[in-house]
């Protein structure tokens, strides 16, 4: 007890945050380096998270020159550096970088209070990292489970599964594997409309729709103008998913499908209402795809399937 209260009122070293921090370039990165660097995220969407570092280099930056980016010298130059350094780099930099500007206290408090900012923001994003990972520990465990269903195709396992793993399947799908499958899956009545929509948008509808895509696209043209016809058909009855979409897919989708609409034609008249339904319930999939091969879907196997590991 006496040596816990004792821990809290001794101050940390300055090299007890080090692990928030990799190195790249402790004695300050050439011009260019900060500059890509200054601009890294700036298209960032909305729901995307932009590294804790990152923001506070470049409100670092904005605060020494402006926000009009140019080519850097003399003290604009050693300024920037050090505010590489103060986000980026580990203690002993920092500490350097810190005794360079005792001739400017305000700068110099300006860099310390930076680093608090930037320590205290890294802290929770590295313990859920260090969480996220601790939970997917046991994902080679998990593949290696042997199945309740069997089949000598992955075709032939996905024919005994549920719309929920279909799915789930088709959100993970790389097209490169085939488009089989997913041509199985969504001919099928049960098939749930998000999931149809989802497969299409990933299809690159609009340049097919124009006749313009790539030769992979225009090898599977035939399946996505029939997927469209179904869907503009109102050929899914289930409708219980939504697609919850990070931002920038779902703005890339939206032009898909806008840009299909303005042929004018059919079957590619379908509303971009159809992407922001909510649905009515969760997807709980009991099965997954990952490198082409079928597994229990990991929260599944966690929830219902692994063994107990003992304490």
């Amino acid at each position: 007890m006496f040596a816990k209260l004792i821990s809290r009122l001794v101050p940390l070293p300055a090299s007890a945050h080090d692990h928030l921090f990799t190195t790249f370039a402790p004695d300050g990165a050439p011009p260019q380096v900060l500059n890509t660097i200054y601009h890294q995220y700036r298209d960032a969407m909305p729901d995307e998270i932009v590294p804790p570092q990152h923001l506070h280099y470049r409100a670092l930056v904005d605060h020494i020159i402006g926000r009009n980016w140019r080519r850097l010298d003399g003290i604009e130059l050693r300024r920037v550096s050090s505010a590489y350094v103060t986000c980026f780099e580990r203690s002993e930099a920092f500490e350097f970088q810190l005794a360079l500007w005792r001739v400017d206290p305000a700068f110099r408090r300006l860099l310390a209070e930076t680093r608090e900012r930037v320590i205290a923001e890294m802290m929770p994003l590295a313990a859920a990292e260090s969480a996220r990972r601790v939970h997917f520990s046991r994902w080679k465990e998990c593949l290696a489970v042997p199945l309740d269903i069997a089949s000598d195709t992955l075709l032939g396992l996905i024919q005994q599964m549920a719309p929920d793993d279909w799915h789930e399947i088709a959100l993970r799908w790389d097209w490169n594997w085939s488009a089989t499958e997913l041509e199985w899956i969504t001919a099928q009545r049960s098939c749930d409309r998000a999931t149809a929509l989802f497969v299409l948008c990933s299809g690159g509808p609009g340049e097919i729709a124009r006749q313009r895509g790539r030769r992979d696209e225009q090898d599977r043209a035939p399946f996505i103008r029939d997927l469209a016809a179904r869907l503009e058909g109102g050929f899914y009855a289930n409708a219980e998913f939504g697609l919850a979409l990070p931002m920038r897919q779902l703005l890339a989708f939206e032009a898909e499908l806008a840009t299909a609409r303005a042929t004018g034609e059919s079957p590619w008249q379908i509303p971009d209402e159809m992407l922001s339904f909510e649905g009515i319930r969760v997807c709980e999939p009991r099965y997954s795809v990952s490198d082409g091969r079928a597994h229990f879907e990991y929260e599944f196997w966690v929830r219902n399937l692994a063994p107990h590991r003992k304490r």
